[in-house]
């Protein structure tokens, strides 16, 4: 099948030229807009190497997705394996696809192995911020074992040489620390089962030259709230290379005959203009595509969050005078916090049970919102629906609803345990308790949507790894519930910025960046994070 010799994507600012000679597409050139004078054949011959000594005479190709059966001795971008050779899956290019200047679809079918690869690439017009993806599908007739399938593979100028990675702890999160590309591969994983405070799933690659103000970058982000994995690797031959994907467990995933598995999106940029220019490229696509019209639209209300006010000391009289106070000082979002539902006492017992504690809240929560609404603030409720404590009336009733591995003692965290989501009579639950307070109090308008503890034990009710599906399952669950109530807002929070990344923000209006409320810890943490997002 005849397919063209290159294919351009043109931003404002930016070009990408993704080369389709070899057997499968890789990309030539990503970087300033090039003139219309500018040709394939220039760029081309412009990337020509000399042969590297002790080498292959013909370079085995970075392409989007490098494969063994290519010859690539660098990090492939697939691993598979079954009982037979799927393992060497080499595959040849046989479909492209451009349905305008800005979009492109490839496919590379591995006819003896029966795997097809699909990459799509789709550099934004407005942004410049280029969302890439690997598609694998199994089109044999027997399963396949799939240990890593990234998204696509981003090859770097050689003047590029410098990483800047994000890394911290709770309260301290997004810290910057830059250093030089060495001979090898930098490598950064997460296995918490969410974004983490540790390991945010982004990185920048610049040269000694680049500043806030100039200078060339490129800046990558995975948009995925689960395990994940970043490489940044200098090859021998002078060669380098940023791939990033989800991080699965052991046995994770596996396709049947016809099934698929696509990589979270990549998320990239390149800017000539300094750090500042590529967070503008960044701040640009999350504002006009992950961000609704409504929030958009709305300037950002100024909160009062009650829970280092009264922790778990709830009492009407005393929230109603804090509303009244917060409103006199100009807040106009009143979000009450932990402790309101059933046997909240402590951080020890109650989660799971999301009925209004009627000890507290003899008449529910309706003269509290009552008063909140009179005093000019909307009212929004703190929920942590993905966790559960075992001093709980559900978890009494379900106690197979938590993750766990057979054999293996839960690990004390934060007293509760996770709920295993890859159960749906686990999100239906969910789903009904939540939207029985919503429906039974319309005037909630906001929720902050938490998460506080790690997958330690992240095996669901089959034995089986339940990252990946847990991860989609927060997703449906988010969005069930915004679709039922589309007046709704919903912040995501994970002990401050655990989770913080493109993939909530497409179901989520808001990200919460730190538990650390302190002036001056605050101005490294929005730093770090302004490099992606904008919205805190």
């Amino acid at each position: 099948m005849s397919h063209p010799q290159f294919v351009l994507l043109n931003g404002q600012h930016t070009s990408l030229i993704v080369d389709c000679l070899n057997k499968t597409p890789a990309i030539l050139y990503f970087g300033k807009k090039l003139s219309e004078k500018t040709s394939f054949d220039m760029m081309k011959r412009l990337s020509t190497r000399q042969e590297a000594k002790c080498s292959v005479v013909v370079e085995a190709p970075i392409s989007l997705s490098p494969l063994m059966g290519e010859g690539f001795t660098g990090a492939p971008g697939i691993e598979i394996f079954d009982n037979n050779i799927a393992w060497s899956i080499g595959g040849a290019l046989t479909q492209v696809s451009q349905p305008n200047e800005n979009e492109v679809y490839f496919e590379s079918v591995d006819t003896l192995r029966q795997l097809s690869v699909k990459h799509h690439l789709l550099l934004d017009p407005r942004s410049d911020v280029l969302s890439a993806t690997t598609e694998l599908t199994n089109l044999g007739q027997s399963s396949v074992n799939v240990n890593w399938c990234a998204a696509p593979t981003i090859p770097m100028p050689l003047h590029i040489d410098q990483i800047m990675s994000f890394e911290g702890r709770w309260s301290n999160e997004f810290q910057r620390k830059s250093f030089d590309m060495f001979l090898g591969s930098f490598v950064r994983e997460n296995r918490k089962g969410k974004t983490s405070h540790d390991n945010f799933p982004g990185m920048v690659m610049h040269n000694k030259f680049t500043h806030e103000q100039g200078g060339e970058c490129y800046g990558f982000h995975l948009g995925w709230s689960g395990n994940h994995k970043m490489r940044a690797e200098l090859l021998a031959e002078g060669r380098s290379y940023a791939q990033l994907g989800e991080l699965l467990m052991p046995g994770e995933l596996a396709l049947a005959p016809n099934e698929s598995y696509t990589s979270p999106t990549l998320y990239t940029a390149y800017s000539n203009q300094g750090f500042s220019g590529l967070s503008h490229h960044f701040h640009q696509y999350v504002r006009q595509s992950l961000i609704t019209d409504k929030v958009r639209q709305k300037p950002r209300p100024v909160h009062y969050n009650t829970w280092e006010g009264i922790y778990f000391d709830h009492d009407v009289a005393v929230l109603q005078s804090l509303a009244t106070q917060a409103a006199d000082i100009g807040a106009e979002r009143f979000v009450l916090d932990d402790g309101w539902f059933k046997g909240r006492r402590g951080d020890f017992a109650g989660l799971g049970d999301w009925t209004v504690d009627r000890e507290i809240y003899p008449d529910g929560l309706q003269p509290l919102i009552d008063h909140v609404n009179k005093v000019g603030m909307e009212f929004g409720l703190w929920f942590e629906p993905e966790m559960v404590n075992p001093d709980s009336d559900l978890y009494r009733n379900h106690p197979e609803w938590a993750l766990q591995t057979q054999g293996n003692e839960q690990l004390q965290f934060r007293k509760q345990l996770v709920l295993d989501m890859t159960n749906p009579a686990v999100t239906d639950y969910l789903f009904n308790a939540i939207n029985d307070i919503l429906v039974e109090y319309p005037q909630i308008l906001y929720l902050k949507w938490d998460m506080n503890r790690d997958l330690n034990h992240a095996g669901n009710l089959l034995g089986k790894p339940a990252v990946h599906q847990q991860t989609k399952a927060a997703y449906a669950l988010i969005k069930r519930l915004k679709d039922s109530h589309p007046h709704i807002e919903i912040e995501s929070c994970s002990s401050g910025g655990a989770r913080v990344d493109y993939g909530v923000l497409q179901h989520t209006d808001r990200v919460w960046t730190s538990d650390s409320n302190d002036a001056l810890d605050r101005l490294t943490i929005q730093r770090g994070c302004s490099f992606f997002s904008q919205r805190k």
